[in-house]
């Protein structure tokens, strides 16, 4: 058994502990388990971690699979830490790169309960297994938090959710027109119209929707070229500012407008981008991936701009559910424009023996003191 693979077998379903560079190799079955999902996470399709673990990966991430016979009944990107709440304990989290928001684990519907006890196992139990796994990133009331939830009960181990945030999102049933009308003030609207208005006197605004006649080759360089030209790139982090971002980027737009995953919006002004924003979509939910805006015209608030035009264009989807802002909890403007939130936060779950669940008792306690220590 090479040491790019390490298995162990249960009674059930079998795991795998598998090597970035070996991921490609399971293509077919990974595309076989996202059509048929308990939880979408388009950051975990192979469209887009395979251009993040090509660019980001250490040699300590692995990707954790769960095979029942044939078919792949789970997936989730994880990697080794040391430490957890100032407390030297070695655990699995869930990996996520610096482009990646969502973290729920790819489970095949009807296999919730198998799946989950696999990675426990997996991850907790074998040959490779740590006092704890952190499942991140998930949210609070959807289907992947309760049947990991479910599971971690149903096996009797100690498990708690720890570092909850809410962030904006943006439901369906509604027109963009009467979220605006119930979430902005109308001063504010009043505002923002005239600032249209104002950026209109200066040329032709055109809003366009990527579409199969664009170039989405262009549209991407564009894109780069945009946000680089603003504080980011001044900043040095802009996606421009590094070989492995761009590529990343680039990579994960072209393989998941393949997919049709892709809502790619532009603003022009005379045919230049004064503001652009991609969204990852799966299964009608949306997930901002970047947004950026020309600084020239920052006064004219094209990032706003964009924003209300990209709800006004998920909200007349047929198959839109929600949108995820991806952004922080304290983000003021989109804040101003989605005010529903959704609860992000992480699942601890605790190997069986008594020094795992021992490990993870402490670091909850430490967890809940810190918590409660007086800020500044």
């Amino acid at each position: 058994m090479s040491a790019e693979l390490e298995r162990i077998e249960t009674l059930k379903t079998r795991g795998a502990l598998v090597a970035p560079g070996e991921a490609p190799g399971l293509c077919d079955a990974w595309a076989a388990l996202c059509g048929d999902l308990l939880e979408e996470n388009p950051f975990f399709a192979p469209e887009a971690l395979l251009p993040a673990l090509k660019a980001y990966a250490s040699e300590r991430v692995r990707l954790a699979c769960i095979w029942s016979g044939e078919a792949l009944i789970a997936l989730l990107p994880v990697v080794k830490r040391r430490v957890y709440a100032r407390l030297p304990v070695a655990y699995w989290a869930t990996w996520t790169h610096p482009h990646c928001y969502y973290g729920a684990p790819l489970i095949r519907r009807g296999f919730e309960e198998a799946a989950f006890a696999g990675l426990y196992e997996l991850l907790c139990e074998g040959e490779e297994g740590r006092a704890f796994v952190r499942l991140a990133r998930l949210d609070r009331d959807r289907p992947a938090m309760k049947a990991a939830q479910s599971a971690a009960e149903t096996e009797r181990r100690l498990a708690y959710d720890a570092g909850a945030v809410a962030r904006a999102m943006l439901p369906s049933g509604a027109s963009a027109e009467a979220t605006l009308a119930v979430h902005v003030r109308k001063k504010k609207r009043k505002e923002l119209a005239r600032l249209k208005k104002r950026l209109e006197e200066k040329g032709t605004l055109t809003l366009r929707l990527l579409s199969l006649a664009d170039d989405l080759r262009q549209w991407t360089e564009d894109f780069l070229a945009l946000e680089d030209k603003g504080w980011k790139g001044k900043a040095k982090t802009s996606l421009k500012s590094d070989g492995k971002d761009a590529a990343w980027f680039r990579e994960t737009l072209a393989a998941m407008d393949k997919r049709a995953q892709l809502h790619f919006l532009r603003l022009d002004l005379d045919e230049k981008p004064v503001a652009m924003l991609a969204t990852l979509i799966s299964n009608g939910a949306a997930y901002s991936l970047k947004i950026c805006h020309d600084p020239d015209y920052a006064r004219y608030s094209p990032g706003v701009m964009i924003e209300i035009e990209a709800m006004r264009s998920l909200l007349t989807r047929p198959d839109f559910r929600f949108a995820d802002s991806c952004a922080a909890p304290d983000h003021t403007m989109i804040n101003g424009l989605w005010r529903a939130r959704r609860v992000v936060t992480g699942l601890n779950v605790s190997g069986r023996s008594v020094s795992a669940r021992g490990s993870l008792g402490l670091a909850r306690l430490l967890e809940g003191a810190r918590a409660r220590l007086p800020k500044g």
